[in-house]
This record gives structure tokens, C-alpha cells and sequence, in this order.
């Protein structure tokens, strides 16, 4: 068995981004615990974007942001449950990290899987940034089994387990996406009664008989593209949400660049590579067509 810490140091990951990941590791394994404590009632507040909170979503937050200064290596934080990023006065280094605490948190009463979304930047800011600047991004999937999966630039796809004894082994190392697929997680599907490309779009991937897997949750979702090597999820623009919905910072962009690093590939609704936005706001949002490169492609084609 290989653990997180000896894997990366044989990686040639440095003592500082090394120390860092296994501070989120950290805030992943006592996420886990306040999941399966059954803390999942309603917390009585709203978050920046007037969405109830769950207390797990409170609790999320807190615990990652209280492992993130303790590293001592985190000059700023932006988590997409505050309004503004938070500045740390850190003794050794300089990272900014951008996290999703709970992703998918609307799905904890259904008993479904969710996750936490982490990016790491050099520096110590996060507006003016783009996504290809990544030093490194993680997720972690709360599910039947716990699972954290990590991309260091230049250093591959990397999934570990949470184990019995708290401890994250390897699982699978240098995760890669193949071209081509037969899986498909449509996203925003009420896009089809105002989007007839969107519909045409669906239908042609029904049509060639392509398997539907769509929980609801990105991570997940996400996950699933991953553990398969192959797969598309898209999430487009709206009437309402005309910029997209979901977050450059705090999941398209840490998304991105993972999928990059595994050979796939990440775009908007116009065919912008989503790593080369530029970050202008901390809840800037963005469309996303996510996955193997040849559908990517295919679905932004269909709706340019």
C-alpha cells in the first residue's frame, strides 16, 4: 500500500505544495466524519448566492478554512459559501486556494454522493488569475467509499482511498481520458425548452445509443468521466443564468485543469478553453462542456 504523503514525495511533488495537499486531505477525512455524524439539517442562513445552507455546508467550510491556516502556507482563501476571499499572513510560502466546501449539498437527503472542490494557485491572489496558472486542484467524492483525487501540474491523475484507519492509500494512479465515449451527463436539461440545438443535442446522443450518467452533482459526475476514462458533461447557458451557473473558481476552473492533466479537455459554450478565463470575479460563473476531447468538441459545435 502507498500512502498520500510517501506517494507525492515520490513524485516530486515540493515540501510546501506536499504539506499543503495533505492539510485539505486532512479537512476531507473530518468532513467525512461530520457526514456520517447525520449533522445534514437545515442551518437557518443563506450563502452569497441566497441559497439555504445545510449545517454540513457551515461545517464544510469551517473545517477546511481552519486546516488551510493552520498549514501556515496559505496567504488567501475564497471559498464559494463567503462573500469575499479571506487573507492569512502565512510564515512560510505563499498559495492561494480557491474551494468548493460541499458540492452537490442539495443532494445529502436523497443519500447520494457528494464532494468538496479545491484549486491551488501560486501567489497571493485569485482575481486576474486563469485556470492554466493551477499549481494543483483536488476533489474528494463522499460516497460509499471516500475517495480524494489529486492533479499536480506536469504529475498526472491521482485517486486515493480513505481507508479504516484514516489513512489515504493509492488507488489508481495516472488517471487518462480516451477521446471518444459512450457516457454522457447532460446538465441544465430545462435548456432544452428554450434551446433547440441543446434538444438536438440530447437527442443525437440517445440516438447513438450513448449511456446516460447523470446524478445531479458535479463531482460526482465529474468522478464517474474519470474512474470510466471516458465520458462528457456539459452544463450550458440559460435565460436566467446567461453566464452559466456554475463557478469558474471554485469548480470549473479546479475541474479544468484536472481533466487537462488526464489527456481531456474543458470548454465554454462559445469553444474558449474554460483554463484560459480569465478570473474577474470570485463568483464569476461559466458554461462548461467537460470530458473526452472528440465529444467536447462535438457538443460545442452543435450549439455555437
Amino acid at each position: 500500500m502507498t500512502s498520500f504523503n510517501h506517494f507525492l514525495r515520490t513524485k516530486g511533488v515540493s515540501n510546501d505544495l506536499r504539506s499543503l495537499l495533505y492539510h485539505i486531505a486532512r479537512s476531507v477525512k473530518y468532513i467525512n466524519f461530520s457526514i456520517r455524524a447525520g449533522n445534514t439539517g437545515a442551518a437557518g442562513t443563506k450563502n452569497i448566492q441566497g441559497e439555504h445552507q445545510l449545517a454540513l455546508d457551515v461545517m464544510a467550510d469551517r473545517i477546511i478554512a481552519k486546516e488551510l491556516e493552520k498549514s501556515e502556507l496559505v496567504a488567501m482563501i475564497a471559498s464559494e459559501e463567503q462573500n469575499k476571499p479571506q487573507e492569512f499572513n502565512p510564515s512560510r510560502g505563499a498559495y492561494s486556494v480557491a474551494y468548493d466546501p460541499l458540492d452537490g449539498s442539495s443532494l445529502v437527503d436523497c443519500n447520494l454522493a457528494i464532494g468538496s472542490i479545491f484549486g491551488i494557485w501560486e501567489g497571493d491572489h485569485l482575481i486576474k488569475r486563469k485556470g492554466k496558472y493551477l499549481q494543483a486542484s483536488a476533489y474528494a467524492v463522499y460516497g460509499p467509499r471516500v475517495v480524494l483525487v489529486i492533479a499536480v501540474k506536469d504529475k498526472g491523475v491521482h485517486e486515493f482511498e480513505l481507508n479504516d484507519v484514516g489513512e489515504f492509500i493509492l488507488t489508481k494512479e495516472n488517471m487518462t481520458i480516451a477521446e471518444k465515449t459512450k457516457y454522457f451527463a447532460p446538465g441544465n436539461l430545462r435548456v432544452c425548452a428554450e434551446n433547440e440545438k441543446y434538444m438536438k443535442l440530447i437527442k443525437y446522443w440517445l440516438e447513438k445509443r450513448q449511456k446516460l450518467r447523470y446524478s445531479g452533482g458535479m463531482v460526482p459526475d465529474i468522478h464517474h468521466i474519470l474512474s470510466k476514462g471516458q465520458g462528457i458533461f456539459t452544463y450550458p447557458s440559460d435565460e436566467e443564468h446567461k453566464n452559466g451557473k456554475l463557478r469558474l473558481l471554485f469548480e470549473c476552473a479546479p475541474f479544468a485543469f484536472i481533466m487537462e492533466e488526464a489527456g481531456g479537455v474543458a470548454f465554454d459554450q462559445q469553444g474558449n478553453e474554460v483554463l484560459e478565463i480569465e478570473v474577474e470575479d470570485v463568483h464569476q460563473r461559466t458554461p462548461i462542456f467537460i470530458g473526452s476531447r472528440q465529444e467536447v468538441e462535438n457538443a460545442v459545435d452543435f450549439l455555437k
